[in-house]
Order: C-alpha cells, then structure tokens, then sequence
C-alpha cells in the first residue's frame, strides 16, 4: 500500500506580508504542512495554486517547506502557477509528468490556461496523456491535475472546469487500469464517480469556498488535505482531514480574488 498525502491551494504570497480574504497563507500553509509531517505518508502531492503569483519569492518559500520533508513530493501547476517561473527559482523541483510504484502509475496533468482562471488540456495535452496510458504497464493509474473536470453544482467555478473534459474522460473510457481522478482549484470537498472511476477534490491550505453557491462565497470550514491509500489490489482508500489552524482570520465580506 502507498499512502499519499495531497495538498493544494496554499496560495503563498510574494512576501509575508501577503494576505488572501484576510488569511496569512504562509501561516495557514505551515500549520497545515505540520500536521501532515504526523502523517505516516509515502508522497506528497501538491495540486496546483503553489503560489498566489507565481513570484520568485513566493516559490522559494514553497519548496523551502517542501524540501524539508523526507518524502518525496510532486506539484502539478494551477492557474496562479508558471512552470517556468517555479522551475527557475533555487531549490525548484521540476514538474513532473508520471511517477512508477508498485502496482501503481501516478499521472500528473497541466490544465492551465495562461492569464485565466479556466481549466483545459488542449491538443497536445490530451494526446499525451493517451499516449502515456498507451504506454503505460501498471496494473492501476491515478491522474493529478489542477482543474476539475466535472461540474460540483458551484456556479462560478462550474465555469471555470475542464473546457475539454468530455475529450479527457473519452481517453479514459478506454483504459479500465485508471482508478482515480484527483484535483485541486475548488477550494473544497467533493466526491462523485465517473462510472468505476473515482473523482475527488481536495479542500485548500487557506480559504474554504461554500459549496453549492451560485456567486463568490466563502465558507467557514477550516483548512484541510486529502489522505490517499493506493492498495495493490486497485483498490483505494481516502479521506479528508481538517486542521485546526489558528486565528483564521477569514474576511467572509470579500467579494472575491484575482
């Protein structure tokens, strides 16, 4: 059994001073990343939004957390992310696009479009990925990226999925070894299925957004991650963990973010 540990939106800022809806993010990330080094975990997995701005200062900051964990970790990007700028910083790790295990082939996604909030793979992207489970030997897959790739009856992010998941779960449908589909983005919990494939979300490091709004709303959940147990059997096994970091400091009047 492998068990992961996913971790997505910690939003870090430029410098420490930076907040998001009146959250320190660097604060709220570190509370978060401490509770998950309790965690009896093979791998992290970062899903997206690693920075707030893709600055230099705000990746170093990152990958100085990251890197100090004895785990491996991988990060696929989010729409506040740049590969090339995470790339470049000192102590930056090279986003990845598979990882063999035992038993298992982890599959990780760019579903980025730059300068938008929206989620796609493209052309290129998508013949990858079928590409890549063409290849692929392992008895089980499980894909990681950024975007969800259904709607989770939320208004205004529905409008920000995957534009081209009906292309993304056709690929798919071809290959019955992929198990799980992970995401980050939504700020949220949500769990459904795609026939025998599982969907998940995971919930931010800083703010929660309301589930089931139609506008911009926030929620007053605390922070969390998602506990991924990779059976070799194909099975899975997940959850959601809360953190109750300290003084959240969440401005529930803030009518939204770029």
């Amino acid at each position: 059994m492998t068990r992961i540990i996913q971790v997505t939106d910690p939003h870090i800022g430029a410098t420490p001073d930076y907040r998001l809806a009146g959250v320190d993010t660097r604060r709220t990330f570190g509370e978060v990343m401490e509770k998950v080094r309790t965690e009896n975990a093979d791998i992290l997995l970062m899903t997206g939004d690693n920075a707030a701005d893709y600055s230099e200062g705000a990746y170093e900051h990152f990958f100085s957390v990251m890197s100090s964990f004895e785990q491996p970790y991988y990060w696929v990007p989010g729409n506040h992310d740049k590969i090339s700028a995470a790339e470049s910083v000192p102590g930056g790790k090279p986003f990845r696009r598979s990882v063999e295990l035992d038993h298992w082939q982890l599959v990780f996604l760019d579903s980025v479009i730059p300068r938008s909030p929206n989620g796609q793979l493209g052309t290129e992207e998508l013949q990858a990925l079928e590409k890549c489970l063409q290849d692929s030997t392992s008895e089980n897959i499980a894909i990681f990226l950024h975007h969800h790739p259904v709607d989770i009856n939320c208004a205004w992010l529905d409008q920000q999925r995957v534009n081209d998941s009906d292309q993304f779960f056709a690929i798919l449908d071809k290959f019955p070894q992929v198990r799980a589909v992970f995401w980050g983005h939504i700020h949220q919990e949500f769990n459904s299925k795609h026939r025998d494939i599982l969907l998940h979300s995971c919930p931010s490091t800083c703010i929660q957004f309301l589930p089931n709004s139609d506008d911009f709303a926030l929620d007053t959940e605390y922070p969390g991650y998602r506990v991924i147990e990779l059976n070799g059997d194909g099975s899975i096994n997940t959850y959601i963990e809360r953190v109750e970091v300290s003084d959240m400091g969440v401005d529930q009047n803030c009518l939204g973010y770029e």
